[in-house]
Parts: structure tokens; sequence; C-alpha cells
């Protein structure tokens, strides 16, 4: 009996240690594995909000350029002093008024000289042939003598046109907006300076650099609105009339020219502008998502789009002007989605999530 509990007594302390020591381990490991398997297979919770769209009531906005609807530099072609001038800075001049009346005395000469060869060549001409004579001048001289009568008359001609060109008068109707000729001045054709530029103010020209990201916008006859500042924020109505066709090299941007009105010759030419391009058919603004629902990757941008089953799709989105809470997408989102806020690495392709669900508000208590 005393053998049996000698051999009893150790073994009681071997159960209570596997009771106490080995299975609450076991235990344990049992609820961390399936803890484990849990979270594993768990959905993750995340929030989504559905997408907006700005309200574009302005427009493409860019600074722009007014100039004349035409303007040109008026100088000589052929060579004199002024012997008056007839026009001056600000004043309205009408198609063909006299500008500049320049004296050349070279020319009275070359009007006489070319008249005297031309009595010299008629003459010569009616000497041969008055000759009745068979045969005494060839037809060869005749012909040579009806030539030289020919050429005498185109000569006195062009000496009379350079005559012409002693009087300068205005292309076409406008404003003289710059003068560089005094009473005496010696003009030549090869002057770099111009006598007078003329401008054209009834209508005016706004030139605007639309830069590469939004020169697709831009459309022939599309509207535009042209605000001024310094004539306290004064809007005129126009439209889009042609554009360079191609961008510029330099600055990457489409040379864009829109035609206003110009009531009274009220805004003068030289200032800058606002314009406002009002695309054809475009009701509703971009795309704006969140800036928390951005994720910015190496291969681009990326908005996380949940759809109808709960599932996650990375969609690559092309980014526009940024707002700073939000952000303008030009492509990959149609504004119908809605997109995951703060999107995490835990967040796969495909994976499928759950919402956090809100606390219904309490009534208000009256």
């Amino acid at each position: 009996m005393k053998r049996f509990l000698l051999f009893l007594i150790p073994l009681g302390l071997v159960a209570l240690f596997v009771f106490v020591g080995v299975l609450p381990r076991i235990r344990n490991q049992q609820e961390l594995r399936a803890n484990a398997n849990a979270e594993r297979t768990r959905e993750l919770i995340v929030n989504a909000i559905p997408l907006s769209q700005g309200v574009d009531s302005t427009g493409l906005t860019l600074p722009g350029q007014i100039r004349p609807f035409l303007e040109t530099p008026i100088r000589a072609r052929s060579q004199g002093f002024v012997r008056k001038r007839y026009g001056d800075i600000g004043q309205t001049v009408q198609k063909g008024q006299l500008l500049v009346a320049l004296d050349v005395p070279e020319i009275e000469q070359d009007i006489a000289r070319a008249r005297a060869d031309l009595q010299l060549a008629k003459t010569n001409l009616s000497r041969v042939t008055s000759v009745t004579l068979p045969g005494a001048v060839s037809r060869q001289d005749i012909d040579n003598r009806q030539a030289a009568v020919t050429v005498a008359e185109a000569n006195l001609r062009r000496v009379q046109s350079v005559r012409g060109l002693q009087e300068i008068r205005a292309p076409f109707s406008g404003i003289i907006t710059s003068r560089g000729v005094e009473v005496g001045d010696l003009i030549s054709p090869t002057s770099t300076q111009p006598m007078y530029t003329l401008a054209q103010l009834d209508r005016l020209r706004v030139l605007v650099d639309v830069p590469q990201t939004y020169y697709q916008q831009i459309q022939i006859g599309m509207p535009a609105v042209v605000r001024i500042t310094e004539l306290k924020n004064r809007t005129l109505r126009g439209t889009v009339v042609r554009t360079a066709g191609s961008l510029s090299n330099e600055s990457r941007t489409l040379l864009t020219e829109v035609l206003i009105p110009n009531p009274g010759r009220a805004i003068p030419s030289g200032l800058f502008a606002q314009v406002s391009f009002s695309p054809r058919g475009k009701s509703n603004g971009p795309v704006l998502l969140p800036a928390n629902a951005l994720k910015v990757t190496a291969k681009g941008p990326l908005a996380a789009v949940l759809s109808s089953d709960m599932k996650v799709h990375f969609q690559p989105i092309t980014l526009g002007r940024d707002y700073g809470n939000v952000i303008e997408v030009t492509t990959g989102l149609t504004g119908s989605e809605r997109v995951i806020t703060n999107p995490n690495d835990k967040l796969k392709e495909g994976m499928k999530v759950r919402l956090r669900s809100r606390k219904p508000t309490q009534p208000t208590q009256v």
C-alpha cells in the first residue's frame, strides 16, 4: 500500500502539471489561431462617399491682351522730303484721306525725260512708216521702232506712277495711334520707323494663349466673356473667331483670337483682360475628387472606387486643377461613382469590404 501511494503521488503531480500548465497553453494557441483566421477573413470597414461635379459657371478663365481689329504701320514707297503732313496722334481719318505730301524734285525731271524719249520714238517710227517706196525700209526696222515707242510709253507711265507715290493716303478708316514724321524729314522706303501707325478700333481682337491642358476645349464660334478690371470690371461678350491651329514650341500654348465689339471706341487697345470661355454643350463642371480619396502611387494617381457588390477597384485618373480640399479629375471618373476615403495599404484590388455604419441621430426634443 505504501508502495502504491509512492507511485500515485508522482502521477498526480504530472496530471496536475498537465492540467494547470499545458492545457491552458494549448487552449490559448487555439484561440490565437482562430482569431488570426477570423482577422484574415474579416471584411475591412471603410468610409465611402459619392463623387460630385462642380458647377462650371465661369468656364476656363485666362488672361488676354486687347489689340485693334486692324493695325498697320504706314511707310513711303519713294524717297523724298516731307512737304506737309495732314494727320496727328488721336485723329480719326477715312480711307483714302491724304496723310503726307512728299517733295521729290528729281521726279519732274524724270517725267520730262520720259516724255522726250516717247516723242523721239514716235518721230522715228513716223519717219520709217512714211516711206512709200517698196523695199526701202525693212520690216525688222519698222518693228524695232514700234517696240521703242511701246517701251517709251511704259517708262512714262512708270515715272508718272512714282509721282503719285508722293501722296501718302490712309489704307482704311481708323485712328492714328503714333506719328514719326515731321515737315522737312527725308523719307526713304528703307526707313525702319513708320510715318504713322493706323488702327481700327470699332472692333477689338483679344489674343489669349491657351495652355495645352485646355486647348481641346477651345472651338471656333464658341462664346467668350471679356472682363476688364481697370474699367470697373466691365464685361463684353465676344466670340472665338480663329486659332493658330498649332501650339507654340516655346510656350506650349495655343494662340486664340476673340472678337469683341467696342461701342463708341471707349476701350483702348493694349489693355489686359480676363477672358472666360464657355464650352458648348457643357452644362456640368469637371468631376471633383476629395483630396483624402486620392492615392498616389509610382504608376500615377489612383482612386479607390467602391462597386455595387462592395468590392474595391483602383481606377487610374488624370488630375486637373487643385482646389485644396477637392481636386479636378479630367479623365478616369464619370462622377457617378463612390470612392473610399483615406485608402490605406490594406486595401487590395477586388477585395470585398463593408461600409462603416453610422449611428442614428437622436430626435430633437422640443
